[in-house]
């Protein structure tokens, strides 16, 4: 049991908050009572309160009261029950098959995200399952082999987004009162259709997508997934591979282009747009697929204007280095510059829309790569008083000031217990200094991690702790 109230806990009310209920005096009296009763520990008068709040929001067609009870009454039922996977799925299914849309729709979507977790949790179980014919126990999810709770999955997030109409007409609003909101979340999703879209992709964009193997199986294996958001909602998509969650990814895709084409903010759109263009690289499988996918970025960047077209540049500049963590000296160097052009298109977009939310990832992007490393690797033990070499690995500096101080075995057993960084310089400090010098570093300006040799200046016989910092000046 105790997998699905850790699903419950982190799942259900995480994706939708339980805060108090305002502007209605009569649910946050209820649920301010609830709230008593939980610090009270009496589960069961909190659970008969909810059970009141239950009626009441059926009575009343309140869809977000009614879906708030059922997840504080299946929280109750794993305190209560020693046994309560079932009975908490067979709630759903219950409410489920009384409900209405939009009801209906959030308890199928919350059913199979159940489902799912339930199998993220348990997988090594389910691998070792043989396919049946039929449900060994169609009531009993826990027997289920591995691709019947997929199908399952699949259907109940189908189900999650019939009467499209009618939840793309439903302001996210109407649900505050248990949708967790991010910043500008409403932005781009600002309909209930557009939360549960993306809920159920989250399931489709699994990299656990073959998991169901049929005998003609859908690939990402064309160029024409990379084109415009306009071009790509009426492209037509090979049917054949029904049960591909990859093709079931993309004609959702499809479907959330088409319902924000027409919106007078392009926000919405753009962010299904910049999300689809990532998925369709992760998974294609065809060659120069990151050229398709530059290419795709520019091409929608030159159609628009202004802050919009820099979300595109940003998805540029984070490409360029991407590409540049693949730099090796000498060896492979074609992507040595990419960080640096990602950086000027960072600045770029900071200085003419610094109020954007592509200046805020464009920031990110640049303090990340602007940001210092250094690594030192010498040998454990060195002839005494004979010079040698330290093997620097470093990022972003121009040189060294190092400093060697004598230590002990018990004050070593000491500073390897200290954490963070600033008290283990702190502790080398109050050690004896034995020498200091300087290196110099080469610093080309291309933002890459580099290696090289430094001087270790000879030491007599003992043991020692090298400090090496920034030598700024």
């Amino acid at each position: 049991m105790k997998h699905l109230a850790s699903i419950l806990i982190l799942l259900l009310f995480s994706q939708m908050g339980h805060a108090q209920t305002k502007g209605n005096t009569s649910y946050e009296t209820l649920w301010t009572k609830v709230a008593q009763l939980e610090e009270e520990s009496l589960t069961i008068s909190a659970l008969e309160v909810v059970n009141t709040i239950s009626k009441k929001s059926k009575k009343e067609q309140n869809s977000p009261q009614t879906i708030k009870a059922l997840l504080y009454s299946s929280k109750y039922s794993m305190v209560l029950e020693e046994e309560s996977q079932l009975t908490i799925v067979n709630e759903f299914k219950s409410e489920i098959n009384k409900a209405t849309t939009p009801t209906k729709n959030i308890l199928e979507s919350y059913l199979a995200n159940l489902y799912w977790q339930y199998y993220q949790q348990n997988r090594f179980e389910f691998y070792n399952r043989t396919k049946t014919e039929t449900k060994e126990d169609h009531l009993d999810f826990r027997t289920w082999d591995l691709s019947t709770l997929f199908e399952e999955i699949t259907f109940h997030f189908e189900r999650s987004l019939e009467d499209k109409e009618v939840l793309q007409k439903l302001d996210i609003n109407i649900f505050k009162d248990i949708l967790d909101h991010q910043k500008d979340s409403k932005l781009y999703r600002p309909s209930l259709y557009d939360v549960l879209a993306h809920t159920a992709l989250d399931f489709y964009k699994t990299s656990e997508n073959g998991i169901i193997t049929p005998s003609y199986k859908f690939e990402l294996d064309q160029p024409k997934y990379f084109t415009s958001a306009e071009k790509f909602s009426v492209l037509t998509l090979n049917p054949k591979d029904s049960s591909s969650l990859q093709l079931k990814a993309l004609k959702l895709y499809q479907q959330l282009l088409t319902f924000h084409l027409k919106d007078k903010s392009p926000l919405a759109m753009v962010n299904v747009d910049i999300e689809r263009l990532h998925f369709v690289k992760q998974y294609a499988s065809i060659q120069e697929v990151d050229q398709y996918y530059l290419e795709a970025l520019k091409n929608t960047a030159n159609s628009f204007k202004g802050d919009v077209a820099a979300l595109y540049h940003y998805e540029i500049a984070a490409l360029y280095d991407q590409w540049a963590k693949n730099f090796l000296p000498i060896s492979d160097e074609k992507n040595q510059w990419k960080r640096k052009e990602a950086l000027e298109i960072c600045n770029a977009i900071i200085e003419k829309y610094p109020k954007s939310v592509a200046a805020e990832k464009s920031l990110a992007l640049k303090s990340q790569i602007l940001s210092r490393n250094l690594q030192l690797k010498a040998e454990g033990a060195l002839p005494i008083n004979t010079a040698s070499r330290i093997l620097v690995n470093y990022k972003n500096m121009d040189g060294l000031k190092l400093s060697a101080y004598t230590i002990t075995e018990g004050e070593k057993v000491q500073l390897e217990k200290i954490y963070p960084i600033e008290k283990q310089k702190s502790f080398i400090n109050k050690l004896q200094l034995a020498k200091q010098w300087t290196g110099t570093l080469k610093n080309v300006g291309d933002y890459q991690n580099h290696s090289t040799e430094i001087l270790l200046p000879a030491l007599p016989n003992g043991l020692y702790v090298i400090l090496a910092e920034d030598d700024a000046t």
